[in-house]
């Protein structure tokens, strides 16, 4: 008799045991069977949910995101106009423990985009798009599409930075950055 398993939570459970790997090992040490020994479990556990290690790496960063889109409401709280903007591109642009983390499997999911373009989360960038997009309409910057694609790279490239040079590129260092960018985009 097959065992009745509960996929989001097992989804869940290998989101966790990649993140685990991860942080014990670095991200390139983040493999299926890296993830089935975390679970102590064999190799099917894993891959009867997530088939590559593109999709593994891609169901951690999920998991992760997942959290996110309160935690930005509860940032932004009341805010609006040109704070409101200001708020989203400070909280894209703070780093929290686990982020650089995040970062380094995010990366990691880029990086095998070419082999595996499905693995790769197309929703979360957009979804921060379409913020940058609705602050910066709230905010009456004059082109807010371009706004919203221009923090869009900051962001993004921020993400990479920090993974790159992540003593040199200080929350307080893309602060200063982010907050001449959108000035100008204000057109304060």
């Amino acid at each position: 008799m097959p065992i009745d398993v509960d996929e989001v939570q097992r989804r869940k459970a290998i989101a966790q045991a990649t993140l685990a790997v991860a942080a014990r090992d670095g991200a390139r040490a983040v493999t299926i069977r890296a993830v089935a020994k975390e679970l102590g479990g064999s190799t099917a556990m894993v891959t009867n949910y997530v088939p590559t290690r593109t999709a593994l790496i891609t169901n951690a960063v999920r998991a992760a995101e997942s959290g996110w889109r309160a935690d930005l409401e509860a940032h932004l709280g009341e805010l609006s106009g040109a704070e409101r903007l200001r708020a989203t591109v400070e909280w894209h642009l703070s780093t929290e423990p686990d982020d650089l983390l995040l970062r380094s499997l995010w990366v990691e999911m880029l990086s095998s985009a070419h082999s595996d373009p499905s693995g790769v989360d197309r929703q979360e960038p957009r979804e921060a798009r379409e913020e940058f997009l609705v602050a910066s309409l709230a905010a009456g910057v004059p082109d807010a599409g371009l706004a919203a694609d221009v923090l869009s790279l900051l962001t993004r490239g921020y993400y990479v930075s920090t993974v790159e040079e992540p003593t040199y590129w200080t929350p307080e260092r893309a602060s200063r950055v982010a907050g001449a960018v959108v000035d100008a985009l204000i057109g304060t």
